[in-house]
């Protein structure tokens, strides 16, 4: 197998652009790099986005965290991942700045500078965007970090947009751990069924046996599914990751979830069955 190249030169950047990197919004965005374009340690992941309707690549465990929770935002209508910045305005900061512009160590280009995100947020009848850069908080006190970062600001400021650091002090783990787990379960289409309306079925089945059971564990509510409502085993569990995941049941998400929590930690939020997902 040929060995990847990571190295950036100038025809690499070329083709970027060409190929439409950075450009677009929602499902026709394309990242500037991908999990492909850069060496992973096992800390990139492609995660399916439910707000854009695409593939988003996440370069860090700390971005995919933070990914988890703009996607569970309300507020927050579109995200758009390694976002490029302009060359020649990065280049022309740096050297107001007076530091190395970023660049490739084995081939001395200028890099394209990227943020790790910039999202659409509704701010009432608006949508404004906002600049994220993820960095771990101990790496904050790395002069070329700061250098680099103190760049990103200023060329936000020029563009008159917001930026934010977020580091993993700012995220919280135990939201973005039930937020991970109840992901996959957002849409069941990848689910197989007896016949082409049973996720929905087993979902209204699931509400009405819940809105009428008194008392008892969840663990309890889940095995009475499997027997005596025709659930089979792990079903009942299936409905529920989805129903919290798309809402309409809420359930603790700042706590590990535990099957042998109290039944009345699930509320119903809303008789609603998104089995079919539509793109926020």
């Amino acid at each position: 197998m040929a060995k990847r190249r990571y190295a950036i030169d100038e025809a690499k950047i070329a083709r970027y652009v060409k190929e439409g990197r950075g450009t677009g919004h929602g499902g026709t965005y394309r990242p500037w790099l991908t999990v492909q374009d850069v060496p992973s340690l096992g800390l990139c992941s492609r995660i399916h986005g439910f707000k854009s309707g695409r593939e988003h690549h996440l370069l860090s465990n700390l971005e995919s965290a933070l990914f988890h929770i703009l996607e569970w935002s309300e507020i927050v209508v579109d995200i758009r991942e390694q976002f490029p910045l302009d060359r020649e305005v990065t280049r022309m900061l740096a050297v107001e700045m007076g530091i190395a512009h970023p660049r490739d160590v084995k081939t001395g280009t200028d890099l394209v500078m990227t943020t790790d995100f910039v999202v659409d947020v509704r701010v009432g009848p608006d949508i404004q965007e906002r600049a994220l850069a993820v960095k771990p908080a101990d790496e904050l006190a790395k002069p070329r970090i700061l250098e680099k970062f103190e760049l990103e600001r200023r060329y936000w400021l020029r563009e008159g947009m917001p930026w934010h650091v977020v580091t993993d002090r700012d995220l919280p783990r135990k939201r973005v751990k039930t937020l991970r787990w109840l992901h996959e379960m957002r849409s069941l289409d990848h689910m197989e069924g007896r016949y082409s309306d049973y996720w929905r079925d087993r979902c209204d089945r699931f509400l009405a046996q819940l809105q009428q059971v008194r008392g008892g564990l969840i663990e309890h509510f889940l095995h009475s599914l499997e027997e005596c409502d025709g659930f089979s085993p792990g079903e009942p569990m299936t409905v529920l990751r989805h129903l919290a995941a798309t809402r309409v049941i809420g359930i603790e998400l700042d706590r590990p979830f535990s099957s042998k929590d109290p039944i009345d930690h699930l509320r119903i939020l809303q008789w609603k069955l998104p089995v079919q997902q539509e793109v926020a």
